[in-house]
């Protein structure tokens, strides 16, 4: 058995300025206690976490990559702002939010329409091989921290109202992948099993 996720992979730069946040952040909330940062190169837009799968599974989800990735060209996401699940004053994960970039053509797809076309796409493609349905609606993110222990809502919940328009940089997505997530002690290790280019006819 597999741990699988699909996803979109962060350009470097992106992770650079990802980890310099944490480390500003960690230092602006020096005593925090429960609080699991995740590492800036394991930090993924994911699209559909799967779970445990077989390997006989990955050529059918092959398949779903190739007929998502081709509904979409490459496109360009901003990283702005943190937010927080289940609230800002519950805060749980903690996160960086994505939306499009400004700028574009009128009329021309932005880059959060993409994503959302994107995504939808690889939820019916799922659906179709036999996974259950994601009840939960898609909100794009990436996950900058876990929190463990209550006690760090409240200096984290200041952090996310202070830096809701916080702008952390911008990226070019232009694949789509399956990667495999495999726990270890000291993290988890991440390996692309399939990725596939954006705008490929199948």
């Amino acid at each position: 058995m597999l741990r699988a996720f699909i996803a979109i992979k962060l350009s470097d730069e992106l992770k650079r300025q990802i980890s310099e946040l944490q480390a500003e952040l960690r230092q602006r909330a020096p005593d925090l206690r429960g609080v699991s940062w995740v590492q800036p190169e394991g930090i993924h837009l994911t699209l559909r976490f799967l779970g445990d799968i077989e390997e006989s599974q990955i050529k059918s989800l092959q398949e779903v990559l190739q007929t998502a990735a081709c509904s979409v060209g490459p496109f360009s996401l901003v990283a702005r702002g943190l937010g927080a699940f289940p609230t800002a004053q519950r805060v749980r994960v903690l996160w960086i939010g994505l939306s499009g970039t400004s700028g574009e053509q009128a009329g021309a797809d932005t880059g959060t329409e993409a994503l959302r076309t994107l995504q939808a796409a690889t939820e019916a493609g799922v659906v179709k091989v036999g996974f259950p349905r994601e009840e939960r609606a898609f909100t794009p993110h990436l996950t900058l921290a876990r929190v463990r222990e209550a006690g760090a809502a409240g200096p984290l919940a200041a952090l996310v109202l202070a830096e809701r328009e916080r702008m952390i940089g911008k990226f070019t997505a232009g694949s789509l992948a399956l990667i495999e997530s495999e726990l270890r002690p000291k993290g988890a290790i991440y390996t692309s099993l399939v990725e596939v280019p954006f705008g490929l006819r199948v």
